[in-house]
């Protein structure tokens, strides 16, 4: 049998038991954290109650907590997960209770990117020292299927987790490599998708459609059911001082440390889906963000991205922009005679990051910090989802942040979150970008 073959079957076969040498686990309900993009959010299906978080809730009876976010991958929960959890004790349908141990932790983010998945797994580790850890390794039917999950899978199965390789409907602890398969073409007379693989996915063939979900559930049910040593009673670790974000993506609530000054406005710029962000609406944006800790700390910026060609980086949809944050104390300059001397350029045709160019331009100790709206991971550029820079330093009390369009593009900068994590200094995380 050749590869295509054995996947094949696999994708045609009817969902089977596994082996019964591990012993089950002893308690019927159990505390499930899901953390993901869209599919996971329950995105692109008729009827949201029928995504797999759901279904272990309302049919399996688990107490399932949700923080899957839209059009975002692993860096926002990485940097920003007990803030997460903050604002879930607040959601009086929530089932959390933040001194109750979770027993079953999901992750899926092979469609909106890792970055940082090292970190958020280590902080969930420090945190829920007994969780059993199971990865869903996702794809999709559009633009490539699905970022390379390889290090991200061998960080669970080191943790002591398993991965579920979406598509596969026997033993679900096999791999199924969707590498593998033929460059389908949607639509195409001669090279569509077989049905046996377009029943997968919704009418998008993007996410996964409402049987996808009904796999994907029972899949990872029959893992913690025949694989997982759920103990009676896990231990609850620590947050290293944790972290403070407010993401206003999903409910356009932005945290009280954050104030317009001057420049922006809050936007709920995608009414059909209820998508919000603090749009740029002048070349130049002025926000207070006041910073309750004794010491100085990084702060991060969430934003919106996507472009029309991949290889060109000034063909995204959102303008560049940088930043500068000085402290309250200090007097706000008129720097546009500067900022109008910065420009964009490529960087090199494999390493298409952007850089400044100017003449009075002295490089980031002057506290200018460039963001270039185009995704690091040219395999995401296509879609229209966040990611994450480093947008500078912030002094204890008040910060004035001044932001600057570079250039004119279709949309807006829209920020969607900020991002400042104490707990990533202390377990050693240094890419803040």
């Amino acid at each position: 049998q050749n590869a295509q073959e054995i996947i094949q079957q696999k994708t045609q076969a009817s969902p089977i038991q596994t082996s019964q040498e591990h012993s089950p686990q002893k308690r019927d309900k159990l505390n499930i954290l899901t953390l993901g993009g869209s599919v996971t959010w329950g995105a692109a299906i008729p009827n949201r109650g029928q995504s797999y978080p759901n279904v272990l809730r309302d049919f399996d009876k688990h107490n399932v907590t949700n923080l899957a976010i839209r059009a975002t991958g692993s860096d926002y929960p990485a940097q920003c997960i007990s803030s997460m959890f903050r604002i879930e004790e607040y959601n009086e349908e929530s089932t959390y209770h933040p001194e109750v141990p979770f027993d079953v932790i999901i992750f899926e983010f092979s469609i909106n990117g890792m970055s940082g998945f090292d970190l958020l797994l280590k902080r969930l580790q420090e945190r829920f020292p007994d969780a059993l850890f199971i990865y869903i390794d996702l794809w999709s039917l559009r633009n490539g299927g699905a970022m390379d999950s390889t290090s991200a899978r061998q960080l669970v199965k080191e943790a002591g987790g398993y991965v579920y390789f979406f598509g596969n409907k026997g033993t679900p602890l096999l791999p199924f490599e969707f590498r593998d398969l033929p460059k389908y073409e949607i639509g195409s007379k001669t090279n569509s998708p077989p049905d046996h693989i377009m029943q997968l996915f919704a009418d998008d063939t993007h996410h996964i459609s409402t049987y996808g979900h009904s796999l994907a559930r029972f899949q990872v049910k029959t893992i913690i059911e025949q694989y997982g040593k759920i103990p009676m009673k896990p231990r609850l670790g620590s947050w290293h001082g944790g972290d403070k974000c407010r993401s206003w993506f999903e409910d356009g609530k932005v945290s009280d440390s954050l104030q317009i000054i001057d420049g922006a406005k809050l936007n709920e710029w995608d009414k059909e889906k209820h998508k919000f962000a603090i749009e740029l609406d002048a070349p130049r944006a002025v926000i207070e963000y006041t910073h309750n800790g004794d010491n100085e700390a990084p702060i991060n910026f969430q934003f919106m991205t996507k472009s029309i060609d991949k290889w060109d980086v000034f063909s995204g949809l959102y303008p560049p922009v940088v930043v500068r944050i000085t402290p309250a104390v200090e007097k706000i300059e008129n720097t546009q005679e500067i900022v109008s001397g910065f420009h964009a350029e490529s960087n090199g045709e494999f390493h298409p990051n952007l850089k400044l160019i100017s003449d009075t331009y002295r490089g980031p100790d002057d506290g200018w910090n460039f963001i270039s709206s185009v995704n690091k991971l040219m395999g995401l550029r296509n879609f229209h989802i966040t990611s994450v820079e480093h947008g500078g330093m912030l002094k204890p009390g008040k910060n004035y942040i001044q932001v600057y369009t570079l250039e004119k593009r279709k949309n807006p900068f829209r920020l969607t979150a900020t991002i400042v994590c104490e707990a990533c200094a202390q377990l050693g995380w240094k890419d803040f970008s």
